[in-house]
């Protein structure tokens, strides 16, 4: 429709002024009642030296008097340096219909060769899902489908936290107390409760073994007053004492034999005594975590077997969860991939070319990270940067967040350069831009990451580093976009949340107060609702309810999670549009209502209410781009709903069912089968169901 109004204007510029004149653009103008384009017409003003004023009135008179245009416009109006333009009731018509047609208005796109790849969800093994876990991945489904909609190869990555020194304690807690039932019942419940259990156990060991060291220091000042006849040997073991308060690993439990061993029993305080008869037991449970996790760093094949268990089950269990919100990943790419130590994969996807040491040799070859004396590498940014200096790799040679993350974009823009291996793996190739969907907390972090890949020459807008002696045609050179999509926090009504303290609403339970809170509404309206339909709607209706109330605020809003505020049938909400949806449909059931391949002939939509529910249709294209430009979810969410608001306008000011004239009735049967195709798509896009009974 834009093309057809520039054509327009190009021709009335081309008989007024004798001007082929190619830069035509349109705004939009700042309120809707001066119409639906404005022509900046200052960009005319330099080819013909006139002022912009007078080229909108010119332009206004010419059309006024010309008989040899189209009726495209049906008014024109200067406003100082624009020309507003308002569009004619038989042209909205006229494309309408034409749009139908070649189904333009349902804004199908065309396949491109570019792939996108959106990381999100982002979960970790052993902690459960909770009412944070709205944020990315609702984000994050709905930039895949987005993408997906318009026509890109889209790669849906959660990268997931299957690493760390939280494996050393998963696997001895499990050694310890092991239920392999209830680990293949409810793996995220189970192994956080593991991990509770072992790091409370942790604490009490350490609790012990200082409180024991304190009564134990006390008998030493008892028994030994004088210091200076002490031999070298013993000092040595007084030195040692205090160092075992600071210190607590496998060396200094070696020591504390030694110590014991130094004094009798007989000597002990009364109160070292009393600790001693309980038989108090030192487990060093903290380092034998480390030992754990070390076996699994290792590929010690028990180790590895426990880590496959804990991982699969994990993500299956927490996909359970993600199902009823309709969100999914391609894959479940973790950390450990990125170790390179042959850990096995659960999917298939490519294999790794560059693990996380090989990233810290070729950043250091390039000149933009520094081995430092005791073996750690950091990277210091430029001081324009105001970034502040991180560790890419310890002192010990293992590595943090930084370097896996920098891993994690080398292996994505690698395979943007491979064929697909397998017919099962999606494809990786003419990589264009990475989406990651993480919180504001990132923000610093991932500042570091882009600047970093940009001076590794991995992503757009590369700066060779200096000394690098690297050519400028080197093959690795790509453009491509790296993007964080930010969000803000949700937090309860008293404050935070606190996955420590336990201070959260878990995901599972929310879903479930939802369904309940549900039935209660659901039933109070209607009774006649009963059984598996109930059962289906309460899901349908309020989990969407929840998702769609999250989704319709910016990604960057801080949120205070609210039932009352959620769960409503009013203003902007999910059930809001739902029931237009569902009203749609009813009109055209009652209407038996089926598309024929019928002339519109000489009527046109004239009522205000028609004219503006068809205005809206023609904008969901470019609300897909925007909201894509943007990478803003809510920008579809907030078209639905005003989307929906243009149809009960219309609902209420127009017959439709009723109305005599057969064309008439054909047409507004076209309208409402098209608003309830278009909204459909959006909820498709933000992964929502529409119901078809409410």
């Amino acid at each position: 429709m834009k093309q057809q109004i520039i054509w327009e204007l190009k021709k009335i510029i081309q008989e007024l002024y004798n001007l082929d004149f190619s830069e035509i653009s349109l705004d939009t103008p700042p309120k809707k009642e001066l119409g639906d384009f404005a022509f900046p017409c200052f960009l005319l003003a330099k080819e013909l030296k006139k002022s912009p004023q007078m080229i909108a009135s010119e332009i206004k008179e010419y059309r006024e008097q010309s008989n040899n245009l189209s009726n495209i416009f049906s008014q024109v109006t200067p406003a100082w340096a624009y020309l507003n333009i308002s569009l004619s009731p038989s042209f909205l018509t006229k494309v309408f219909f034409e749009n139908l047609e070649n189904q333009n208005i349902f804004a199908n796109f065309p396949k491109k060769n570019e792939t996108i790849v959106v990381d999100y969800i982002g979960t970790n093994v052993g902690k459960p899902l909770h009412i944070g876990h709205m944020c990315t991945p609702n984000i994050g489904q709905t930039l895949v489908n987005l993408y997906e909609k318009l026509g890109y190869n889209v790669i849906g990555d959660s990268h997931i936290g299957d690493w760390g020194i939280i494996f050393g304690k998963l696997i001895l807690a499990y050694k310890l107390w092991w239920d392999r039932e209830e680990l293949e019942k409810n793996a995220v419940k189970y192994l956080f409760d593991l991990y509770v259990k072992i790091t409370n156990e942790i604490e009490k060991d350490i609790s012990r073994y200082k409180f024991f060291i304190v009564l134990y220091k006390e008998t030493i000042d008892k028994k030994f007053t004088n210091y200076s006849s002490f031999s070298n040997k013993e000092k040595n073991i007084l030195k040692d004492i205090d160092e075992l308060q600071k210190n607590i690993n496998l060396e200094s439990f070696l020591l504390l034999k030694n110590i014991v061993d130094w004094i009798s029993f007989d000597e002990y305080t009364d109160d070292l005594k009393n600790l001693l008869s309980t038989n108090i037991r030192f487990q060093n449970l903290e380092q034998q975590t480390r030992d754990e996790f070390k076996k699994l760093s290792e590929w010690n094949p028990e180790s590895v077997e426990l880590w496959k268990e804990f991982t699969s089950y994990s993500i299956k269990s927490m996909q359970t969860e993600l199902d009823r919100l309709h969100v999914k990943a391609d894959y479940n790419i973790g950390e450990s991939f990125y170790e390179g130590i042959g850990i096995p994969k659960l999917w298939n996807y490519p294999d790794i070319q560059f693990t996380m040491k090989d990233i810290v040799k070729e950043l250091i070859q390039k000149w933009i990270a520094t081995q430092n004396d005791d073996g750690s590498v950091g990277i210091i940014f430029p001081e324009e940067t105001k970034l502040p200096s991180c560790i890419l790799q310890k002192r010990d040679g293992t590595h943090g967040y930084f370097a896996s993350d920098l891993a994690t974009i080398k292996y994505r823009t690698e395979n943007s350069k491979k064929k697909r291996q397998w017919a099962g793996e999606k494809s990786w190739e003419n990589l264009k831009k990475i989406i990651c969907c993480a919180d504001v907390r990132q923000e610093l972090h991932l500042k570091q990451v882009s600047y970093t890949t940009k001076k590794a020459w991995w992503l757009e807008n590369s700066v060779i580093p200096a000394k690098a002696g690297i050519d400028k045609n080197y093959e690795n050179q790509k453009e491509i976009e790296f993007f964080h999509a930010a969000n803000g926090f949700i937090s309860l009504k008293d404050g935070a949340m606190s996955t420590r303290t336990w201070k959260i609403i878990p995901l599972k339970d929310l879903l479930d107060e939802a369904e309940v809170r549900a039935e209660k509404i659901i039933l109070e309206k209607r009774q006649d609702i009963q059984g598996l339909e109930l059962a289906k709607l309460k899901k349908i209706i309020w989990i969407w309810a929840i998702k769609y109330g999250y989704l319709s605020k910016s990604r960057l809003t801080n949120v205070v999670f609210d039932w009352d505020e959620f769960m409503t049938f009013e203003g902007n909400s999910a059930p809001y549009i739902q029931y237009a949806y569902v009203r749609g449909k009813s009109i055209l059931a009652q209407a038996n209502f089926e598309k024929k391949e019928k002339s519109f002939g000489k009527n046109s939509f004239e009522e205000k209410e028609e004219i503006e529910l068809i205005k809206e249709l023609f904008n969901y294209r470019d609300i897909l781009i925007q909201s894509a430009k943007e990478n803003m979810p809510h920008i579809i969410a907030n078209y639905a709903y005003e989307l929906t608001k243009k149809f009960g306008s219309f609902y209420n000011a127009c017959h439709i069912l009723s109305e005599k004239d057969e064309q008439k009735k054909y047409m507004r049967l076209q309208l409402v089968e098209t608003f309830c195709k278009i909204l459909k798509d959006t909820f498709d896009i933000l992964a929502i169901e529409m119901p078809e009974k409410m």
